[in-house]
């Protein structure tokens, strides 16, 4: 992010916390250091893991932040609930039932959600079906899952044109957002994948982003991008087409520097003073032009 030291980082973990964290407090360092870990400034448990991150101007809007986890569960709460005085330890953001995990926060205020399971299931619906709630609930439901989990979900808007989607045996595809219609929250969703009972594909990861967007997959040799629009385009029942033959330990979205959101200050017009002089009557002419009439 590019940032100034009044901004506030916001750091969103798989275990239902987020950490507050004024960037004047974050230790300086030059632009090819690894820097500290998170644990330096803020403990963290072994396994927790930070799986999102918002840099925040101000608390003062009406901005919300939508939180998924893994067994199908969400929740939207007001980005100013999130601004705490005391911050030396996680906070939490969500309250979570046994097994479950954070998957995906969005701090977008888009009309619709989209949700993708682990079995190929995806559903699509109106983001105000999901309540509002504070940082202490649990959410409502999501989307109907039976013997599945989320792995991904995002809000959206009518730009949205295709899911890139990357399973568990290396392939890859795009499809078209419009072969999914709006449903209701809390259902089953369709297809976007073929099912294949004997050697299932699952899926590893959907993204949302743009086509010049790239998507990074991480095997036990290397690290290696491809570019969102070097994806097929195929219908909801294909498998894609093959990208690796090695095991892919996990997918994500390259990200590139975020320049803070400045909002254009309101034009002050110059007064010319000599063209205000000839616009104004003066008391003489105002009583001569009654005389004239």
């Amino acid at each position: 992010y590019k940032a100034n030291t009044l901004d506030v980082l916001l750091l969103f973990t798989n275990q239902g916390n987020y950490l507050y964290l004024p960037v004047y407090e974050l230790p300086e360092g030059k632009w090819k250091e690894l820097g500290k870990h998170v644990s330096n400034l803020i403990k963290l448990d072994p396994y927790e893991e930070i799986i999102s991150s918002f840099l925040i101007s101000t608390f003062d809007t009406e901005d919300y932040v939508t939180i998924f986890t893994k067994n199908g569960m969400v929740k939207r709460s007001y980005l100013k609930d999130f601004k705490v005085v005391r911050y030396s330890k996680p906070i939490t953001a969500i309250k979570l039932k046994e097994n479950d995990e954070v998957v995906a926060v969005s701090k977008e205020d888009k009309p619709y959600v989209f949700l993708v399971t682990k079995r190929g299931y995806a559903l699509t619906y109106e983001t105000s079906e999901i309540p509002l709630a504070g940082l202490k609930a649990s959410g409502v439901k999501a989307i109907s899952l039976k013997e599945d989990t989320v792995v991904s979900a995002t809000l959206y808007d009518d730009t949205l044109e295709y899911i890139s989607v990357l399973t568990s045996k290396g392939t890859g595809k795009r499809v078209r957002k419009c072969e999914f219609d709006l449903m209701s929250r809390a259902r089953k969703g369709i297809q976007m994948i073929k099912e294949v009972k004997t050697n299932p594909y699952f899926i590893f990861g959907a993204f949302y982003g743009s086509l010049q967007e790239e998507i990074g997959m991480v095997t036990k040799e290397e690290t290696f991008f491809v570019k969102t629009k070097e994806l097929p385009i195929s219908d909801r029942y294909s498998s894609g087409t093959s990208i690796t033959k090695k095991e892919i330990l996990k997918v994500f979205e390259k990200q590139t520097l975020v320049k803070k959101e400045e909002k254009e200050e309101p034009k002050v017009e110059v007064l010319d003073l000599e063209e205000i002089d000839q616009k104004i009557y003066t008391i003489e002419d105002y009583l001569n032009q009654i005389e004239e009439k």
